[in-house]
């Protein structure tokens, strides 16, 4: 049943960690390549700004046919307190001749042609040949700036100069990263699968576990139901057998049919408590009750019960005991508690409630000497429908839901209840809550 819901959360978690590896690994490349072509062109733009800031009078005059006097300048050093590296330079005329003796050997004619072609682009660019990659800038200068600029004059023409720098060294590593990066995140999203498989199954975990309690729920709730239905079905078909009786006659059989409606009743309330409390829409009512007081109101509901059945039923509790709470709960709770007490101890048994309060706590213990829980079975009876005892048979009238409710009533108190039970010798139940 679970298949398709696996299956769809694996594509899920596979998919959102491939992403995150993927935008990982493209964040990384791109910040990699950000930083050392950032670099390299603040380096250029710094030498770019020698040839458009004003600079003092230099005496170097350019022209078409002179070219030993710009010999000296061919290829040029750059430091910067961030990168240093090698700028070439290039001088071209108005006509784009090249006005530079010293044009490196590996800038061949065709890397020339290339160069002379891109003259015109104002922004830094790239250039790709044989294998390499040069990084480029040009600067126009005109007669009236060199002149203005006392920096550069050419005679009579504009001309252009071409700073260049090899980049091949830094793309190499930049593609080394991207490919390590592309591995990596293939291998990553190899491992994305089975790592959405993992996550797959452990969110799948609660709810199968969730899926499996409701089913069990509801088999329990249909089986609860099944016997008082079972009752009331027979009973009344007795009494349609016989029309002509009277009601005293068959006051035997409205008593049952009345016994099982109250049964299917208060079966009926648990099991919607219960569901209230899994969707969480019950709201308590929360105000300083006192403790002693609600237990002593519940006492006297209880004692007709406990008197049928010859059971000495003691107390001992103080009703200045204060907690902060939702008062219909907390009664209902003590309720839950002592009906407990009494429906498993036999004729002639005791049931002894008890209230202390010790280090800013309120400890209520409901104590009997009834049939008790085996050890076994204990861990386990604050469990839905759960009675592993034979003992507590349905014939006692109970659904396995109350402990239920207790418990979830003093939790949400913020206390706890434990049980201690031995066989045959009793049980005691210890509900602990925060005192006020």
């Amino acid at each position: 049943m679970f298949r398709k819901t696996k299956t769809r959360l694996t594509l899920l978690n596979a998919s959102v960690m491939f992403l995150i590896l993927t935008l990982l690994g493209t964040s990384m490349y791109v910040y990699l390549r950000t930083a050392i072509i950032g670099q390299i062109d603040h380096a250029m733009q710094t030498r770019a700004a020698e040839y458009t800031v004003q600079r003092p009078q230099m005496g170097v005059y350019f022209s078409q046919g002179v070219a030993a006097r710009i010999a000296s300048i061919g290829t040029l050093s750059m430091t910067t307190s961030a990168f240093e590296r090698a700028i070439n330079m290039i001088v071209w005329d108005e006509e784009l001749n090249p006005l530079t003796t010293l044009i490196p050997e590996r800038f061949s004619p065709k890397l020339l042609e290339k160069l002379k072609g891109s003259i015109d682009a104002t922004e830094l660019f790239n250039v790709r040949h044989d294998g390499e990659v040069y990084r480029i800038v040009n600067i126009k200068i005109t007669t009236d700036n060199a002149k203005r600029l006392n920096f550069i004059s050419l005679q009579d023409s504009d001309g252009y100069i071409q700073l260049i720098s090899d980049i091949s060294t830094e793309i190499g590593m930049l593609n080394v990263v991207l490919g390590l990066i592309i591995i990596g995140i293939v291998f990553g999203g190899g491992l994305s699968v089975f790592a959405g498989l993992y996550l797959a199954d452990r969110a799948l975990v609660p709810i199968r576990s969730s899926w499996e309690k409701q089913q069990q729920f509801v088999a329990d709730a249909s089986h609860e139901l099944r016997t008082p239905l079972a009752v009331l079905q027979t009973h009344t078909e007795l009494l349609l057998r016989h029309p002509d009786h009277t009601i005293e006659q068959d006051s035997r059989e409205i008593s049952t049919i009345l016994n099982e409606v109250r049964r299917m009743k208060k079966l009926v309330n648990g099991l919607l408590t219960l569901s209230q409390t899994d969707a969480d829409k019950l709201e308590l009512q929360m105000k300083p009750v006192s403790l002693g007081r609600l237990a002593e109101q519940v006492l006297e509901k209880v004692m007709p019960l406990a008197s049928l059945k010859d059971i000495n039923l003691s107390w001992h509790v103080n009703p200045n005991m204060m907690v902060n709470g939702d008062e219909e709960r907390l009664q209902q709770l003590i309720m839950i508690v002592l009906d407990n007490a009494i429906k498993y101890t036999p004729s002639s048994g005791s049931v002894h409630l008890s209230c202390k309060v010790s280090s800013g706590y309120i400890s209520l213990t409901v104590k009997d000497n009834g049939i008790g829980v085996a050890a076994a079975d204990l861990p386990y009876i604050f469990d839905r429908f759960y009675r592993g005892d034979k003992g507590r048979s349905r014939s006692e009238g109970g659904a396995g839901l109350g402990l239920s409710i207790a418990k979830w009533i003093v939790l949400r108190h913020s206390g706890k209840i434990e049980a201690s039970s031995i066989q045959h010798k009793g049980m005691k139940i210890t509900i602990t809550l925060p005192a006020l």
